[in-house]
């Protein structure tokens, strides 16, 4: 099963995993992956999570898809629900990903605004990361529902 995502940054990606104690194998090129993907064979991925992390049989796979410029996720739906719950890659890993993105874009912004103090407040399902800049008055808010 091919998952669409808007992972595009690499390092967040594997930090994320790494939050979720996925311990991600990353390589240069794409390798193969073991298991079953709904009868569609000889699948390869650069950042690979074992099955065995998850005690599942077939492995996760986060390939690069250089026309869209996004990582697709590639799984087997029968084994990674059971193990992680249906909306894993749409909500925890998402959720897990922005941190590390919106840390990323705060550091980059640092050296226009200055230093930068990050906040992040829980409301029901909606989480919240409140950036501040020492040397800037505008507040930005990036909320993940």
């Amino acid at each position: 099963m091919w998952v669409k995502t808007k992972l595009t940054n690499r390092e967040c990606l594997i930090f994320a995993l790494t939050d979720l104690n996925l311990s991600p194998q990353v390589h240069e090129t794409a390798q193969p992956l073991k298991g079953y993907y709904g009868g569609s064979q000889g699948q390869s991925a650069e950042i690979i999570v074992s099955g065995r992390t998850i005690k599942a049989r077939a492995d996760i796979g986060f390939k690069w898809n250089q026309s869209s410029g996004v990582y697709d996720v590639i799984h087997d739906s029968y084994e990674t629900v059971p193990k992680l719950g249906k909306d894993f890659f749409s909500n925890k890993l998402m959720l897990a990903y922005g941190k590390h993105l919106v840390r990323v874009k705060a550091a980059e912004l640092q050296e226009k605004f200055g230093e930068c103090a990050i906040a992040q407040i829980t409301n029901g399902s909606v989480q919240t990361l409140r950036l501040t800049f020492a040397g800037h008055q505008e507040v930005k808010q990036f909320v993940r529902r």
